[in-house]
């Protein structure tokens, strides 16, 4: 089994324009939620233990798995790009989730609109997807851009596993094309205030958190 503590990192919930403490502020008291992409498990813990939520995570890394499975409430080996992983959940008994959460999880996938689509079939009437998602239109990125300059990284905005890009207007767009209402829109980064990131959105941002539900 991995290390507990194998990939873990500081989640940071302290500050207020930080993407899990953005996250943390959108998901209520004892929601039922499904983590995709729970990895460690380290986000779905610190929502059992805030907010009493219940936490069912889902990832497609088995030594990561091993660890979620001593925080969360469960830990499934599924691959959202596979047809059929909705209906594994479905078959195991998981749906009708308040909040499904994909944290940092969509520009990994080649289909993130069809994932989306298909996660509708999880949630409550009422429920929520929360969505957090890298700008590529980030000043850094675009001053490279000036230079000639798109080079790919281990972490970040550039991360060499990313395979979809996508600017503020893609994003939101990418909720409404897969069958969703915008609900919020907000913004995450490093040492600038809020009220300032928020005001140059597809410009400071790092990333963008959204909630939506379903049309």
């Amino acid at each position: 089994m991995a290390d507990k503590h194998h990939y873990d990192f500081n989640l940071n919930l302290e500050h207020s324009s930080n993407a899990h403490r953005i996250e943390m502020d959108l998901i209520g008291q004892n929601a039922h939620l499904l983590d995709v992409g729970c990895h460690t498990g380290i986000m779905g813990e610190a929502l059992r233990l805030q907010k009493q939520a219940m936490v069912i995570g889902i990832d497609t890394d088995v030594e990561a798995l091993a660890v979620a499975r001593t925080r969360l409430q469960a830990a499934l080996h599924v691959n959202v790009e596979s047809e059929y992983w909705v209906e594994e959940l479905l078959q195991e008994g998981y749906r009708n989730f308040d909040v499904i959460l994909f944290g940092d999880v969509l520009e990994h996938t080649q289909h993130p609109e069809r994932i989306l689509d298909e996660a509708r079939k999880l949630l409550k009437p009422e429920g929520l997807v929360i969505v957090s998602i890298p700008n590529v239109a980030h000043w850094r990125i675009r001053f490279g851009l000036l230079f000639g300059r798109f080079v790919y990284t281990d972490s970040g905005i550039l991360d060499k596993t990313h395979l979809r890009f996508f600017t503020h207007k893609s994003a939101v767009d990418l909720l409404k094309n897969s069958g969703y209402v915008l609900n919020s829109f907000d913004v995450a980064g490093y040492a600038l205030p809020h009220w300032l990131l928020r005001l140059f959105p597809g410009l400071l941002a790092i990333q963008f958190v959204m909630s939506a539900s379903r049309k």
